[in-house]
């Protein structure tokens, strides 16, 4: 999967984190310069990321609250911000299996 970082224009410390997925919405997460949290969002075909510090662990205590199949691959990856800043990135294929483009 291949996520866009986009600076917000209204707050330089602000980018949006997002993917294109191919059933055609593009779930974004906000990430504030120096958080300490991970944000997520959920697409409309049951793909989640997280964006953010312990963004994996804040991901796989969702799926648990979710009662989601263990057998759901968690993949990690980052996003590098417009200061430099290295973005944890945590997502999941929901169960349509859809997969992304940019």
């Amino acid at each position: 999967m291949e996520f866009i970082v986009r600076q917000l224009s209204s707050r330089p410390d602000t980018v949006l984190v997002r993917y294109d997925c191919s059933c055609g919405c593009k779930p974004g997460v906000e990430y504030r310069q120096g958080s300490r949290q991970a944000g997520h969002e959920q697409c409309c075909c049951g793909n989640v990321h997280f964006v953010g510090p312990g963004a994996r662990e804040q991901l796989e205590t969702h799926l648990r609250e979710r009662q989601a199949p263990s057998a759901i691959p968690v993949e990690e990856t980052t996003a590098r911000a417009p200061w430099g800043e290295t973005i944890p990135v945590a997502y999941t294929i929901g169960e349509t299996g859809h997969m992304h483009s940019s």
